[in-house]
């Protein structure tokens, strides 16, 4: 992913592949795991796809030491702006649950890409923020990708309020 995330991972897998993560139709397979004293992060990919090159990621990252999901949310919305000031991105908050989820698209200035994300923060029981993320990575006919996002997005968006990443083996 273009933002966020704890420094710059390397490309060997540092994970138990059987930990896995399903999401719309997929599982994905625990691919890489790092943390420091504010971040706690695990990747997940298909079977087949790599770090370097996936087409869909899902990551669950918590945060021990903040509680304000909105804070985190609002906080990646400004690193985006800051990185990318043409990424459109949108923020909807649940003031009953507290969650707060935020979409973008983003691409890196040479444009070798295109990704969709979706964030979902949530209040953690017993203290800190947890953070579900998914992405959607196309390298090739970008605009096929952005064309087809609009109905994606939503579908995508409803995907994650209902039911989020389900954890499973």
């Amino acid at each position: 992913m273009l933002i966020l995330g704890i420094a710059a991972r390397s490309a060997e897998p540092v994970a138990d592949p059987k930990e896995v993560v399903h999401f719309d139709g997929q599982t994905l397979a625990l691919a890489w795991e790092g943390k420091n004293e504010d971040e706690i992060v695990k990747e997940y990919l298909p079977e087949g796809e790599k770090l370097e090159s996936w087409k869909r990621l899902a990551s669950i990252r918590e945060y021990p030491k903040l509680n304000n999901p909105l804070t985190l949310a609002n906080n990646l919305v400004e690193t985006l702006k800051k990185q990318n000031p043409n990424a459109p991105s949108s923020m909807i908050q649940n003031p009953k649950t507290g969650e707060v989820m935020v979409d973008f698209i983003t691409f890196p200035p040479d444009n070798s890409f295109v990704e969709f994300n979706i964030f979902k923060y949530a209040p953690k029981i017993g203290g800190g923020v947890v953070a579900q993320q998914y992405a959607l990575r196309a390298y090739k006919d970008i605009p096929t990708f952005l064309k087809g996002m609009k109905p994606e997005r939503q579908r995508l968006l409803e995907l994650m309020v209902t039911t989020g990443l389900q954890k499973g083996k």
